[in-house]
């Protein structure tokens, strides 16, 4: 079945070595909006299954819910507020636009930068995730897994770039539909139709046991912090975004998004037939239906895991051999040599995200919860004001860009590594109750007083009592989005008003974009 299923997706796959440019990076602009949609799902259901992996916010459909609706909040924000005016641009990624937008080589080159701190780790986990598959189905060890997680890529992805992807992510998202529908109706088979059936909290009880724990919300303020993140970091993330590029129209590129609202929940109404295979059952030989219900969700998993990987690996490579040689090292760079270049990026940044999958696949899985952040404090706020704010300059989306990844990077890490300096630094803004902040002192004047026997016990509770406290209002460092985002709009805003307003031609490229229309 799943063998069948790569077939399948390498024929997709398959287009002529010599094509346009234009064909490579965006699809020649010529993608439809329902084959668009489709591949939006395909590659965002993975991505959504992040948080979902570690329980985020207790089992059931509830939690499952808020999960869902902070990333088909995301979805509408660039489909309203976004995607139509990214097409209008007609250019081929998302450093391409906020580089001539804002006018500014440097925000173009970091913008590039930002692509890969966003998408890096998450390949990486991709190509960890699809391994772990393959060894489940085939028996084979870790880095023969990454070894063929990577060529499955290569398969949807070398030779047409986006337009070989695109073709891919639809037959991807077709098998992703019909296996996820047939395993949920297998599983009913088994059980029985029941409303117990539809409960989630098996899936969530099995994926618990993955334990990425970097997504767990117990709280209100971590609830809302997470939604947050989700819906701000969908709106940003380079490889959701660039398939505004692809549509056909101005009007498709939003339909494009759109499309992909009613396939998400359609997919979120099958995941319950996930649980028995990420629960780590036994299955016996004997047991068609389970083996049948196994290989379904193993085939559909492995659609998904490869059109996100795909959106990933060609959010990279696109804005490197792009972004990077051609619009900011070599303009004259003739069509044959850009693909050239291009076809490279793909191959460099492969392996080194297979390098990242076989030497840190525990710490990669984690980075990967990231990504919804680090877009959301780099990209959000940045193309919200690029598309609604004339005034905006590239000194103030420099900033912005830069003190929002800083926040937001300065969050995730801090509390985690330096735990003591950055409760003394902030502990006015820390969620600590009176007995946390008493101890907190209690600790350390123990510590420093106490003999060299005792101090290791006594260090020990006392970082336990820091790491529980060195935070702002109790938000975990995943969600630095929070905090990244919002300082981003700010500082964009704020230097735009104190330097120089862009020059007429700017506010006219402006104008223009925003009379895009939905045609």
């Amino acid at each position: 079945m799943v063998l069948a299923a790569l077939l399948i997706y390498a024929a997709a796959g398959a287009v002529a070595l010599v094509r346009p440019v234009s064909d490579f990076y965006v699809a020649g602009h010529a993608v439809p909006a329902p084959y668009n949609g489709m591949a939006i799902a395909a590659c965002f259901v993975a991505a959504l299954a992040y948080p979902a992996l570690a329980g985020a916010v207790g089992p059931g459909w509830r939690g499952s819910l808020l999960i869902l609706a902070g990333g088909v909040g995301g979805l509408l924000v660039i489909a309203f507020l976004l995607a139509p005016y990214l097409r209008k641009f007609g250019g081929y990624t998302i450093a391409d636009f906020i580089g001539e937008r804002f006018d500014s080589v440097a925000l173009r080159q970091l913008a590039v930068g930002a692509v890969v701190l966003c998408s890096f780790p998450a390949l990486a986990a991709v190509l960890v995730a699809l391994a772990f598959m393959v060894m489940y189905s085939f028996a084979i060890d870790l880095s023969t897994g990454i070894a063929a997680a990577v060529a499955m890529i290569f398969l949807c992805t070398f030779l047409g770039g986006m337009r070989s992807a695109s073709r891919a992510a639809v037959a991807q998202c077709a098998v992703l539909l019909a296996c996820s529908l047939a395993a949920l109706a297998v599983l009913f088979w088994q059980r029985g139709i029941s409303s117990a059936s539809l409960d989630g909290g098996a899936l969530f009880d099995a994926l618990a046991a993955l334990k990425l724990g970097m997504f767990a919300a117990p709280d209100r303020v971590n609830r809302m912090a997470l939604v947050f993140c989700l819906a701000a970091g969908t709106a940003g993330l380079p490889h959701l975004v660039m398939r505004a590029f692809t549509a056909r129209s101005i009007g498709e590129a939003r339909s494009s998004f759109l499309f992909a609202v009613p396939l998400l929940l359609v997919l979120f109404v099958a995941a319950p037939a996930y649980a028995p295979l990420l629960g780590g059952e036994a299955i016996a030989a004997d047991n068609t239906a389970a083996v049948v219900l196994v290989g379904l969700i193993a085939t559909a998993s492995i659609a998904a895991l490869l059109a996100l990987g795909n959106g990933l690996l060609l959010a990279m490579a696109n804005a490197v051999s792009y972004d990077l040689y051609y619009k900011s090292w070599h303009l004259t760079a003739p069509a044959e040599r850009r693909l050239l270049v291009a076809r490279g990026a793909i191959l460099i940044v492969a392996a080194l995200a297979a390098f990242a999958a076989l030497s840190f696949p525990r710490a990669m899985l984690a980075l990967s919860g990231a990504s919804f952040s680090l877009a959301a404090s780099a990209f959000l706020p940045v193309l919200l004001i690029g598309v609604w704010w004339k005034r905006a300059n590239g000194e103030g989306a420099l900033a912005g860009m830069i003190a929002g990844l800083i926040v937001c990077l300065y969050y995730m890490v801090a509390p985690h590594y330096f735990p003591y300096a950055f409760y003394e630094t902030s502990r006015a803004l820390s969620n600590a109750t009176e007995a946390q902040a008493f101890a907190y002192d209690s600790l350390q004047q123990r510590y420093y007083l106490a003999d060299p026997e005792t101090r290791p016990a006594v260090a020990l509770l006392w970082e336990i009592n820091v790491r529980a406290i060195a935070n702002w209002w109790g938000v975990r460092g995943t969600f630095a989005g929070v905090f990244g985002a919002p300082v981003s709009f700010i500082v964009t805003i704020a230097v735009s008003l104190f330097t120089p307003a862009p020059s007429e031609d700017v506010r006219s490229f402006i104008e223009e974009l925003r009379k895009a229309q939905p045609a």
